[in-house]
């Protein structure tokens, strides 16, 4: 089946809007204020049980679940034990947002569902509505969607160390699509 000129335009422009919507969502949260705590951030959006990976100052990073913050210090439950770590010797916290499954589930039916509405379009005498193999492609649509969503795992900044000082340069590249042009934006903050 070779898809028209329109379908391929539709395809491409519905793939940079989920992308765009991934890039837009990674990126670092703001940063608190130089009167509150250094991990106030961190306090306000991740909840305790969630999983986060720390960066130490020395470039290591280990992965575990939030077990408890204070002003000072950040308590991480890992495979090996608990580990309490300074604020001091954190470098960055990235925090594991968990993601449900439901949003790769309608993504997959909804790309199931383009033979089925383009053969629905173009000969419609064939079935009364759709075909049962266009509701298969739907089935499988969902199903892949939904293990692909499963599979990606979203970290989200929560802190960085040293960025109040302005000491960290960011580059920032997202897709831009419009209905009159269509490209990369860029954009770097030092």
């Amino acid at each position: 089946m070779v898809a028209s000129p329109g379908l391929r335009r539709l395809i491409v422009a519905t793939i940079a809007w989920i992308s765009a919507a991934g890039a837009a969502s990674a990126q670092v949260v703001g940063e608190a204020s130089a009167t509150s705590s250094p991990f106030a951030t961190v306090k306000a959006r991740v909840p305790v049980g969630d999983v986060v990976h720390v960066t130490s100052s020395n470039g290591g990073t280990f992965r575990g679940r939030l077990a408890a913050i204070s002003d000072g210090e950040l308590t991480v439950t890992t495979n090996a034990g608990t580990r309490r770590v300074a604020v001091t010797d954190v470098s960055r916290i990235r925090w594991q947002q968990p993601d449900s499954p439901l949003s790769g589930i309608l993504i997959g039916a909804a790309v199931g569902a383009f033979p089925g509405v383009y053969w629905l379009i173009a000969d419609p005498n064939e079935c009364t509505g759709m075909c049962p193999e266009e509701y298969a492609f739907i089935a499988i649509g969902a199903v892949v969607g939904g293990l692909i969503d499963r599979a990606i795992t979203r970290k989200v900044t929560v802190y960085p160390a040293g960025t109040s000082s302005g000491g960290s340069n960011r580059l920032a590249i997202a897709p831009l699509v419009r209905r009159d042009r269509a490209g990369m934006r860029v954009s770097l903050r030092f």
